[in-house]
């Protein structure tokens, strides 16, 4: 495909997965993660992973989760995925 530049690998696209479902980024960049996200198999993966998870969050709370939360489960992903990337 012609234009790389505008391709977002496999480490991007999941670093901005739960970005992309709050529908939290630009729609340029939503419309890269969703081309990615067709072409690659384990990348569809984790979004169906994260999808139903916040479906179950969402389903299971009747309240909001506080901002704080949100912080530190993003916080906890990030050290998990360096974790998996070192090992």
């Amino acid at each position: 495909m012609g234009e790389s530049h505008d391709e977002v690998d496999c480490s991007k696209a999941l670093a901005r997965l739960f970005e992309f479902l709050d529908a939290e980024i630009g729609e340029a960049e939503g419309d890269r993660i969703r081309q990615h996200l067709a072409d690659c198999e384990p990348c569809l993966g984790e979004f169906d992973a994260g999808d139903h998870l916040k479906r179950l969050v969402r389903r299971s709370c009747s309240e909001p989760a506080p901002a704080e939360l949100h912080v530190r489960i993003r916080q906890q992903i990030t050290v998990l995925r360096r974790e998996v990337d070192l090992g």
